[in-house]
């Protein structure tokens, strides 16, 4: 994609507005990330919204929740080869050079590598009542092992109301400060934004639970980059998506008579802790099956090796 076509998708950045996104990028806190309003050029994000998947169509049957893979309220699709073609063009302009050069030139983060698996991005849509908890992104790509090290958040609602929720949320780390005390910012899905931080060992985020009026839901797409390198890789351990749930509302205390609202939120607090287990269970199994197979097979090598050695001594 040439910069003539580039321009054609994402609005013209000036010199002197790309180095003020950079500067805003590079000093937040708690850790780096900038809001871009009205990114996409006006008849690029009027294409982007009316080839966004409609439910019931061809190919709407991708549904997760978050890493356990189970069905649920978050619509997830990362297969190029099913993407409308506003999405197949946004595709093709993620990958550009000409386009993780403005990247660059917005962050201050070089090299970055595009991902053409989409693996845990791509299209999103969010029914009402999800939420995302605070959380740590993976940080390597499980094929490549690359570093994962930027986030690109396109929020594609054509309006939003703040009483709806789904605010992305920006975190100091949920075990050190718990509860409502990690929260320091929240930024709403608006039309034509973009969100962009870059993934760390400190990017806690997540978003606030969704009241939506009927037929309305969050749509989004997700793009992750990533370097070969990165500053101190040697200190950074590889590690999955990290979790922490929030804590129990403040006026579920003793003497509290349970409202029906609130069991249905002691139910799903359950439920997800419940998942969480399942999930790391199957890690475990995973884990352990690797383990047998690698101790099979160190040992059929040291028998192997071993009898050669006796076969020498004889001669």
């Amino acid at each position: 994609m040439t910069d003539p076509e580039l321009r054609q998708l994402v609005r013209r950045f000036s010199a002197e507005e790309a180095s003020r996104v950079k500067a805003a990028f590079q000093s937040a806190a708690p850790f780096p990330h900038v809001v871009i309003d009205d990114f996409f050029t006006e008849d690029f994000f009027a294409q982007l919204q009316r080839d966004f998947p409609a439910r019931g169509s061809a190919g709407y049957d991708r549904f997760c929740r978050e890493d356990g893979g189970e069905i649920g309220t978050n619509y997830a699709n990362g297969e190029v080869a099913s993407f409308p073609p506003a999405f197949r063009t946004l595709d093709a302009l993620i990958a550009s050079t000409a386009f993780r050069q403005l990247v660059t030139q917005l962050t201050g983060i070089e090299a970055l590598e595009y991902d053409a698996t989409y693996f845990g991005g791509g299209i999103r849509e969010s029914a009402s009542g999800t939420f995302l908890p605070p959380h740590l992104d993976f940080n390597h790509h499980p094929q490549t092992h690359y570093h994962r090290r930027m986030n690109l958040l396109f929020y594609l609602n054509d309006e939003w109301d703040a009483l709806w929720g789904g605010n992305l949320q920006v975190h100091r780390d949920p075990n050190v400060h718990p509860g409502n005390t990690s929260l320091v910012q929240s930024y709403a899905p608006l039309s034509n934004r973009c969100l962009v931080f870059e993934t760390s060992e400190f990017s806690w985020h997540g978003f606030d639970r969704l009241v939506l009026p009927e037929g309305r839901t969050r749509r989004a797409f997700t793009v992750y980059y990533y370097t070969q390198h990165r500053p101190n890789e040697a200190q950074v351990k590889f590690h999955n998506t990290e979790y922490v749930e929030p804590p129990l509302p403040e006026h579920l205390r003793p003497g509290h008579v349970l409202t029906e609202a609130d069991v249905a939120l002691l139910h799903e607090a359950i439920a997800r802790r419940d998942g969480r287990i399942r999930m790391l269970y199957a890690l475990r199994m995973q884990m352990e099956e690797k383990m047998r197979n690698f101790t099979l097979y160190a040992l059929r090598t040291a028998g192997h090796r071993a009898l050669a050695r006796i076969r020498r001594s004889l001669g």
